[in-house]
Order: structure tokens, then C-alpha cells, then sequence
């Protein structure tokens, strides 16, 4: 079983355990109600503003996940913060970008032109993230996934490559975009790493949210190469009792959820891919 059928099983036990419990009113209760993906409200701003660093984990092949990045930089720089946005993506593989930072080098950059893991992180949705936020002055972009000769182990690597980015702007706000198997708060994650780190300090200083859905279909490689795949779980509490289709909420009330919240969008759409022809 991959990693990614691995953690979608786990959410979806995590649901179908709970969803018989009375949650609804916490939900109710404490979660941010979203009406614009594309312009979030000053409450999800006040709700995340108290974190240094948010980590966004997501199916990788999907759209919503980068759209919320997105938006959330943009929400911070708008109330006058400073942002660095890092994507799980090699360094050595945006040469072309890092190089020129034009819209064009974007997609001449061999990560979405020529990339070697074709495991849906190519796609239009990250590209299009680090387009829309290149001309932001208060914004600054890195990407910290392992270049061919770093070695391993990954997480502890990406770990290292994002204290590092932080320890540069420790007064800015830190957001980043990755396969939600490395944000979970569970041993040898990046996220674990990060919450543990004596020099950041600071669990409480951190934010890891996953992005949960109903249902949908998104590209990526289960296993197989890359595919499009329908996917989802059973209708629940959280689907339910707001009856909107997009909210934000920190997740206290779930003890054994491994993010401190989620990030939900009723439907998950499939990502189109930068190398399609």
C-alpha cells in the first residue's frame, strides 16, 4: 500500500470512528466559514495568525490545496506581513526559475517541464501558485524538497531545509505546501521534527493542517504511475453540520487526528499536469 492509500485509509477510520459522536457543535462552534477560496475573510486570518509557521499537507494531483496556499499568503501580506511560501520541490530543478524569476521560467524549469517523479506535484496548481505570488514584493518563495545528491532520510532533510529557510526571516510568517504524509505529527515526519526543535521552539508555534474532503478524484501516483482517481470516504458529521462546502477548523476535539486542523472542501478536483501534451 502506498503512502498516500496509507494515510487516506487512516483519515477515513478516523471519520467513520467519530462520526457517530456529537460534534457538531464544536463545529459549529469554531470553525471558519469560507466563502471565497479565491479571497479568505479576515477570520481565517485571525484564527492562523497566532502560528510562525503553517504546514498545508495535500493529496498530491489535486486543486485545492494550492488555491488555499494561495489565498492564505496573500491574506497575510495584505494585513502586512512578510511571507515565505516553501513547495516540496528540489531547488536544482527550478534552476530556470531561480535564476530569471519570469512567468515564462516557470514552466521552462525542469520540475514541471521535464520532471523525473511525475507524482502530481506538476501540475498547473503549483505552478500557477508560485506565478500568482512571484510579484507579491512581501512574498518570498523557496522550495525544500532533497536535490539529487543529499541523500536521506527525506523528512529529516526537508526538515532541516525549512529551519534553515526560517531562521533567515524568524519574525516573518512561514507557509508551506506538501504531500500530507510529511505534515503529520507523527514520528520521523517533517512536521515532527519541526514541532520538536528546540532552536524554533515550539509546537505552539506551529500549525499543521491537512486538507479533508468528501469526494472527487485527483492525479497522482497510487502506486501505479500517474492516474487519475476517484476517491472519498462515508458522509459524516463533518460534512453535515455546517452544510457549506468550505470551512477552516483547529482540530483540539480529535485527540488522534496527527494535524492540529484541516482545511475542507465538500468536492477534491483533479489537478490538470504541466507535461500533459
Amino acid at each position: 500500500m502506498t503512502k498516500t492509500m496509507f494515510l487516506l485509509l487512516f483519515v477515513s477510520l478516523v471519520f467513520h470512528t467519530l462520526s457517530g459522536q456529537n460534534f457538531a457543535s464544536y463545529i459549529k462552534d469554531n470553525a471558519v466559514r469560507i466563502g471565497s477560496p479565491d479571497q479568505l475573510s479576515d477570520s481565517v486570518y485571525y484564527l492562523l495568525s497566532p502560528y510562525k509557521i503553517i504546514l498545508v499537507g495535500e493529496m498530491h494531483g489535486s486543486n485545492e490545496p494550492a488555491q488555499f496556499v494561495t489565498s492564505l499568503a496573500n491574506l497575510f501580506t495584505n494585513k502586512g506581513d512578510s511571507v515565505q511560501v516553501g513547495l516540496e520541490i528540489p531547488s536544482e530543478q527550478m534552476g530556470q526559475y531561480l535564476s530569471s524569476f519570469t512567468e515564462n521560467s516557470i514552466y521552462l524549469s525542469d520540475f514541471f517541464s521535464n520532471s523525473p517523479y511525475q507524482d502530481g506535484r506538476q501540475s498547473y496548481a503549483w505552478a500557477g501558485l508560485i506565478s500568482a505570488l512571484n510579484n507579491n514584493p512581501k512574498v518570498q518563495l523557496f522550495f525544500f524538497d532533497i536535490n539529487k545528491e543529499e541523500g536521506s532520510p527525506r523528512d529529516s532533510m526537508m526538515f532541516l531545509k525549512i529551519k534553515n529557510q526560517f531562521k533567515q526571516h524568524p519574525n516573518w510568517k512561514m507557509i508551506t505546501l506538501s504531500g500530507n504524509f510529511h505534515n503529520r505529527i507523527a514520528e520521523c515526519s517533517m512536521a515532527f521534527y519541526l514541532m520538536r526543535d528546540m532552536e524554533i521552539d515550539q509546537s505552539s508555534n506551529i500549525c499543521t493542517l491537512n486538507h479533508n474532503y468528501l469526494s472527487g478524484a485527483c492525479r497522482a501516483n497510487f502506486g501505479n504511475g500517474l492516474e487519475e482517481k476517484k476517491i472519498g470516504r462515508a458522509e459524516s458529521v463533518y460534512d453535515t453540520a455546517l452544510g457549506i462546502d468550505t470551512y477552516l477548523i483547529l482540530t483540539s476535539f480529535l485527540p488522534a487526528y496527527p494535524y492540529t486542523g484541516f482545511y475542507y472542501t465538500r468536492t477534491i478536483t483533479a489537478a490538470k499536469m504541466t507535461t500533459d501534451k
